[in-house]
């Protein structure tokens, strides 16, 4: 990161003195509390365009109170339903009618769609989706139902019919193009936070005695995710059963941190009973325990049918810890050179584990500073402020179905 880099938007654009603050708004219900991955993606880089564009007016719509979210600061008005019938709609069909109608009172220049569907707001508004990954396309089985849902319905029009259109990794950009015709205008790639990094001996002490009131003992392998089928925990789980009854990973545990998810029941109760067998179940780890527990962890293990990204592996390598992935071009995006990458079936899942847990930490230089969050806050405030005609793609709404 330069030290042009850092500066505020408006110092490196002389005219944007002359010009009316810009008026930007986002789907707030992306900021829902606890936060999901792309929720802390939606959350930094709002952050990070705070400093970029000092001037800016900053809005967010969302059918719930302000408890329910994190907002990133004060510089935000939230717009929330004020009707109880509406906030009981779903969030995307709320944001395409009553959102909609907000944004439209506010006057907005741009909307940026952190979770890809949008309003389909008016010219002038530029509207900026971000895809995140094609779940419903490649995976459909894996979501819930209304989300599925949504993005069977919207997802393709919302991102044809955007002046920009960003995705948060390469191999996401090249499926967009690839499988909905749509060209790319940049890639946003989750960014780092400075707490995530390798622990001092101190640092290491007091996080051992923060992750036991946990029950989290190393030496363990460790997944990241809510447990739910897409995570692949089952596989996961089943390959690490297999090796510790075999001896192979014998006082080796197995932490599974995330929330409960959905249709997993039966995956559940066989988790709780293998307690004996070295699981252990934390649920959601608070935010500040991560760099804790990724430091503290033998390997971070990420055995995923699909991500589009995979945040935590690269939180984890930022953190000195060895990343095991799935054999996709996401996940191999996210997990650098250095990553083991799982063969196919139960096999290359155990011989990964392996794998894992003999091999040492390995400490990434300028890894952090490669992607730190204000170095991709840039890239979205340079495409937020472009406003000559030819750099936006044309507006395809007119030959769209409105919702």
């Amino acid at each position: 990161m330069t030290a042009r880099d850092a500066l505020p938007w408006h110092t490196m654009c002389p005219d944007a003195a002359m010009t009316p603050p810009l008026r930007i708004g986002i789907d707030g219900e992306a900021l829902r509390a606890p936060l999901s991955g792309v929720g802390q993606y939606v959350l930094q880089l709002a952050r990070g365009l705070e400093a970029l564009l000092p001037d800016a007016r900053f809005y967010a719509y969302a059918r719930l109170p302000a408890e329910r979210l994190v907002l990133p600061s004060p510089r935000w008005t939230l717009r929330q339903e004020a009707r109880a019938v509406w906030r009981r709609v779903p969030s995307f069909v709320w944001l395409k009618t009553r959102g909609a109608a907000l944004c439209r009172d506010d006057g907005l220049d741009v909307f940026w769609a952190g979770r890809t569907l949008h309003p389909r707001l008016p010219d002038p508004v530029r509207t900026i989706v971000t895809v995140h990954d094609l779940n419903h396309l490649i995976v459909p089985k894996t979501m819930e139902a209304a989300t599925r849902w949504s993005h069977r319905l919207w997802l393709r029009g919302d991102v044809a019919c955007a002046e920009i259109v960003t995705a948060n990794s390469l191999g996401t950009a090249q499926r967009v193009t690839n499988q909905l015709g749509v060209p790319v205008d940049g890639v946003i790639t989750p960014g780092l936070e400075g707490r995530f990094r390798p622990l001092g001996a101190a640092e290491r002490q007091a996080a051992l005695a923060e992750l036991a009131r946990l029950g989290i003992e190393p030496p363990y392998l460790l997944s990241v995710g809510t447990l739910e089928p897409r995570k692949n925990v089952e596989a996961l789980f089943r390959a690490y059963l297999a090796l510790r009854r075999k001896g192979e990973l014998a006082g080796c545990r197995l932490v599974l941190a995330g929330a409960r998810g959905w249709r997993n029941e039966a995956l559940l109760q066989e988790l709780q009973a293998a307690r004996a067998d070295g699981v252990v179940l934390p649920g959601y780890v608070p935010d500040a325990l991560m760099p804790a527990l990724y430091g503290c962890a033998q390997a971070l293990v990420c055995p995923s049918r699909y991500e589009g990204y995979g945040m935590p592996v690269l939180e984890a390598r930022a953190c000195g810890t060895r990343v095991v992935v799935s054999d996709t071009p996401e996940l191999r995006e996210s997990g650098g050179a250095h990553a083991v990458v799982l063969g196919p079936g139960a096999a290359g899942l155990r011989n990964g584990l392996r794998r894992a847990v003999r091999l040492a930490p390995l400490v990434e230089s300028g890894l952090t500073e490669r992607h730190a969050w204000q170095r991709q806050a840039a890239v979205l405030a340079a495409l937020m402020t472009r406003h000559t005609a030819h750099e936006h793609r044309p507006r395809l709404a007119a030959t769209l179905p409105q919702p």
